[in-house]
């Protein structure tokens, strides 16, 4: 051996060391990753599971009976997924499809915006009628027709009555000769009585001949709203046959038929606004003046009354109106009346839960406003709940519960 080829079996020597020594690390390396891939110990499958039924499970690959999706497997050390039929989870593409859309409930106010029809009506407290308190023939008729405006004291008609003309003879005998006697005042009340006023009965009381005939005299001042149809000059009117009706029009009613589901958002001094399509464009505001507690049974509505000022006469009697009635019940916790579903026994919310994840929620609800509905319980403030998208997860829903119910014998066993 020369001292040329020393160097070269050295360098030699040192390569061979290198290359054995990666040999050996990579056979360690392989048979290390060998191992774990055989060995069933560590990482165990528990079983395969349908990510969009998840209470179809098997113990061997497959598909989903329902949707045919392949079943993924779920390891021991994994609880898999949730099977509440309640919570619906979408995919990201799925939610952005149905075009999910929540919305944050939060106490506020409620608003409830009640629109009725109703009449003006004249004041009933002002209403006057005019009856014949004897049987009576009718010798002159000055109001002949309905909605002539008449003053207090302002003649009506002309009646000739035989029970009259001698109450009034008695009265004119006893005043005149015996003015102090009591039975001048037992004889004027009698006049009262028969429909006299006091102007009527002091001309009595003066001297001189007492005429036949008697004039009915307007009680107020006011409109004719009423003539009974028998009232015409010849004719003969019954004892207690009323005659004419006065309503005084200066003080209007507006009358509305409201039904019972809005009565919880109905009292005295709610403010209302009229209108009346003779008058377009112009509101008359005014608070509720009286809600009648009596039901009419048959509509099972009752009524609510307005007291309108009408000094300048812009109403017309028994002419249809409009109003608007605007309640407002602070401090409430409200959810949006898109997001409530009726599909069920009772009412249901989504509420979502993240990550595309939505529960439905049974609500119980109050009264409902223009936008939204009153909760009474099921939903806290800050819950997030869907108002777009609502019924198509709640079809989902329902989909998955029936086939849960029809496919739960599948749940657990071996699908082939």
């Amino acid at each position: 051996m020369n001292a040329k080829t020393i160097p070269v079996l050295i360098i030699v020597a040192i390569l061979a060391g290198i290359s054995g020594w990666f040999a050996a690390k990579e056979g360690r390396f392989t048979s290390a990753t060998s191992a774990t891939a055989t060995d069933p110990a560590a990482r165990k499958i528990k079983f395969y599971q349908s990510p969009m039924h998840p209470w179809i499970k098997s113990d061997k690959p497959g598909k989903c009976t329902i949707c045919g999706m392949t079943l993924v497997p779920v390891y021991e050390g994994e609880e898999g997924i949730a099977t509440n039929s309640n919570l619906i989870t979408l995919t990201p593409g799925a939610a952005t499809a149905v075009g999910v859309q929540t919305s944050e409930i939060m106490r506020g106010p409620l608003v409830h915006t009640l629109r009725v029809t109703g009449i003006i009506d004249d004041d009933e407290t002002r209403h006057r009628y005019l009856s014949s308190y004897t049987d009576a023939r009718i010798d002159k008729l000055f109001v002949n027709t309905t909605g002539v405006e008449v003053t207090a004291g302002q003649p009506l008609a002309v009646l000739y009555s035989p029970d009259l003309l001698t109450a009034r003879q008695e009265f004119h005998a006893l005043a005149t000769t015996t003015p102090d006697s009591p039975l001048v005042a037992a004889a004027r009340e009698k006049l009262r009585r028969l429909g006299l006023l006091d102007t009527q009965i002091d001309a009595l009381a003066l001297p001189g001949n007492v005429p036949t005939d008697t004039e009915i005299l307007a009680p107020k001042t006011g409109t004719v709203v009423e003539r009974s149809p028998t009232a015409y000059e010849g004719g003969y009117v019954k004892a207690g046959e009323m005659l004419f009706a006065v309503g005084d029009f200066k003080v209007m009613w507006f009358m509305a038929d409201v039904y019972e589901a809005d009565f919880p958002f109905l009292k005295t001094a709610t403010h209302v606004e009229v209108t009346v399509p003779s008058l377009p464009g112009k509101v008359f505001s005014a608070p509720i003046n009286f809600i009648d507690p009596n039901l009419d049974p048959a509509t099972r509505t009752a009524k609510v009354r307005v007291i309108l000022d009408n000094t300048d006469r812009h109403f017309f009697h028994r002419q249809t109106a409009y109003a608007r009635i605007v309640s407002t019940s602070p401090n409430v916790l409200l959810v949006p009346r898109s997001a409530v579903l009726f599909t069920r026994s009772e009412p249901v919310v989504y509420v979502d839960q993240g990550g595309h994840a939505y529960e439905a929620h049974p609500v119980k609800l109050g009264r409902a406003g223009d936008d939204s509905y009153e909760v009474l319980s099921g939903l806290d403030a800050g819950d997030e709940v869907v108002t777009e998208g609502a019924l198509l997860i709640d079809g989902q829903a329902q989909i998955t519960q029936s086939s849960q119910g029809d496919d739960s014998k599948h749940a657990g066993m071996n699908m082939p």
